[in-house]
């Protein structure tokens, strides 16, 4: 089994939300539920927060976790956990990218991510969660779906309704594990027409020949990118959804 280190991007100046991982949810941090629950997965080897704000850096430091500053020039999470990466010691053999307005991360997920990264040949792996027909969201541009190969491998990335059907469809889950290596390598690419389409990432990553190994995943995991996103939040933990 590969070291891994679980590294959580969280910056400040959301243009929708400023000081989004510093909002309270329930009376916690979200950043902090986030590093909890990442910990309570029991599958890595550290947990690190990667900011450029003090703030944050404060935050984290006030209730125990383990932060490493980065410039205020990385242009997405992704960068960021670069520069993170490049200050760990010692170097891990693989990161989990786990994004900081992500409280609702569930462990299985983390677990899936150790176990396909774990795969011979394997260098970039993500999520996706199977959705019937009847479900919403495959209109939804900021839902992003996927199609995967028969090996499980993903082929595409869009925020267009794939495949044109009215049949069962898969949305992507942001949560990414990669080799150490293969992190520093792709960020290194240069960018795609097809990425710059769709403001997708990892279409640079499918555009170049990159492999990305794709896990199922049954859990919600809503993302907060609003501060209207909160009172979401406020109703699933009505319905009972632990955080």
């Amino acid at each position: 089994m590969m070291n891994i280190v679980a590294i959580i991007p969280a910056r400040y100046g959301s243009t929708r939300f400023p000081g989004k991982p510093i909002a309270l949810i329930d009376g916690i941090p979200m950043i902090e539920r986030v590093v909890r629950r990442v910990e309570s997965a029991g599958v890595v080897d550290r947990v690190v927060v990667a900011t450029d704000d003090q703030r944050i850096e404060e935050l984290v430091l006030g209730f125990g976790g383990e932060v490493i500053m980065t410039s205020v020039e990385c242009v997405n999470g992704t960068e960021r956990c670069v520069e993170a990466l490049g200050k760990l010691s010692p170097r891990p053999d693989a990161i989990i990218n786990v994004q900081g307005d992500e409280p609702f991360v569930h462990p299985d997920q983390l677990k899936e991510l150790v176990r396909l990264i774990n795969l011979p040949n394997a260098t970039i792996a993500t999520l996706a969660r199977p959705m019937k027909a009847s479900e919403k969201g495959r209109e939804d541009k900021n839902r992003v779906k996927v199609v995967r190969n028969l090996e499980g491998s993903a082929i595409l990335f869009s925020r267009s309704p794939v495949p044109n059907s009215s049949g069962p469809w898969l949305q992507h889950i942001g949560l990414y594990a990669y080799t150490s290596s293969a992190l520093e390598d792709i960020v290194q690419l240069e960018a795609t027409e097809l990425e710059k389409e769709e403001s997708l990432e990892q279409l640079r990553w499918l555009g170049h020949g990159w492999s990305i190994n794709l896990g199922l995943t049954n859990h919600k995991t809503p993302a907060v990118d609003t501060p209207e996103d909160l009172e979401k939040i406020k109703v699933l933990l009505q319905e009972g959804e632990s955080l």
